[in-house]
């Protein structure tokens, strides 16, 4: 598959793409409320690809919104490629944002709307004519050039969306949730068709999403945002295995995480309903115990539980299991024929697997 060429704008001074960008105690207020973002920083190195992902009003969207220069910060520093940006307007920072209504001109063609923001740019008929031929053969746009959007179907249309910012060659991609009006299928097949591209096309790669699957299956970093704050920056497997704080843990993980209220001694964990669990954590005091659902089999002894639910899913089964010791869990297990809704059975949780949170703060203990 052709590489891009290279930005025709390119001798008239832009920034080569893959740029780094840092945020510096960056805040947005609104009026007298809360601020939707609250002093986050962050650092992304050139190429890089990161998803940004939590609730509605976290301050995701906002945040893409500030790097972009759709809003204007109340306070701190943005920083492309090591230059303050701050006093820049969105078209000076040579950013491609690509929104999840496509934001495509209806009267336009499909060559059309993939080469708008080169003619724009000044580059001459020539030069966007190969432009926007690659971009097309990259997302196998080739036979749909004469289409209008009204002709297209959402993920096509998604598609022609990503062509006209991979034609800008900018410094950096801004995608804001552009998944989230597909089905699920094409949600599936549009994630594999965006991480080939940034593997094609190498871009520095900032990505807005409530969907944790994206952002697992998508991001080379993941931030976990929450009431306009960062709650934890890692790799997608540091995410979910050392979860920094109670909310990250419930947030990230599908099933979600179990958890139950206890108290740590020396003997080991005994939580609010009196069941004595084992624990070697050097804590001590009130604790909340956090479970994954790989972290709970059968066993002959155990807590005793019954059969609530099943979700075959294939290769797994999701089996959602009633207990008086922790209420009802979710437990990750190999597909069973025999069992049935209504079966009795005990779980044995791997404590080894176990997370605790400091009930007061939330934040890990262990």
């Amino acid at each position: 598959m052709p590489a891009i060429m290279p930005d025709p704008t390119a001798a008239k001074g832009t920034v080569p793409q893959g740029a780094t960008l840092g945020l510096y105690d960056l805040v947005k207020r609104y009026g007298s409320g809360p601020a939707a973002v609250d002093g986050i920083n962050l650092d992304v190195a050139a190429n890089e690809f990161v998803v940004l992902v939590g609730p509605s009003g976290c301050g995701k969207s906002t945040t893409l919104r500030l790097i972009a220069g759709l809003e204007d910060a109340s306070d701190g520093v943005i920083k492309i490629a090591g230059d303050k940006v701050n006093h820049l307007g969105a078209a000076a920072r040579d950013v491609a944002m690509v929104f999840q209504n496509y934001a495509l001109y209806p009267h336009m063609t499909v060559a059309q709307n993939i080469g708008f923001g080169l003619r724009r740019r000044g580059a001459s008929r020539a030069d966007v004519k190969a432009a926007v031929a690659q971009a097309a053969e990259i997302l196998e746009l080739t036979e749909l050039m004469h289409r209008l959007p009204g002709d297209l179907s959402g993920g096509q249309k998604q598609r022609v969306a990503m062509g006209r910012a991979i034609v800008r060659r900018p410094r950096l991609f801004l995608f804001d949730e552009p998944l989230s009006n597909l089905d699920a299928r094409l949600r599936l097949t549009m994630r594999t068709e965006i991480k080939r591209l940034h593997a094609r096309v190498p871009t520095t790669t900032i990505y807005v999403t409530h969907d944790q699957t994206e952002a697992m299956t998508m991001a080379d970093r993941v931030v976990v945002m929450n009431a306009g704050r960062i709650e934890q920056i890692g790799t997608p497997m540091d995410i979910y295995n050392t979860p920094v704080s109670r909310f990250v843990a419930g947030f990230i993980g599908a099933p979600a995480m179990t958890f139950a209220d206890g108290v740590l001694d020396d003997r080991g964990l005994t939580l609010a309903s009196g069941l004595h669990l084992p624990c070697d954590a050097r804590h001590r005091g009130p604790v909340t115990l956090g479970l994954r659902p790989e972290a709970l089999t059968l066993g002959d002894s155990g807590m005793p539980a019954q059969l609530d639910m099943l979700e075959p899913l294939g290769a797994e089964t999701l089996a959602l299991w009633q207990t008086d010791a922790l209420g009802p869990v979710w437990v990750r297990m190999a597909p069973d024929p025999a069992l049935r809704p209504g079966a009795t059975a005990h779980l044995h949780p791997d404590m080894t697997r176990a997370h605790l949170f400091d009930p007061a703060s939330g934040r890990r203990v262990n």
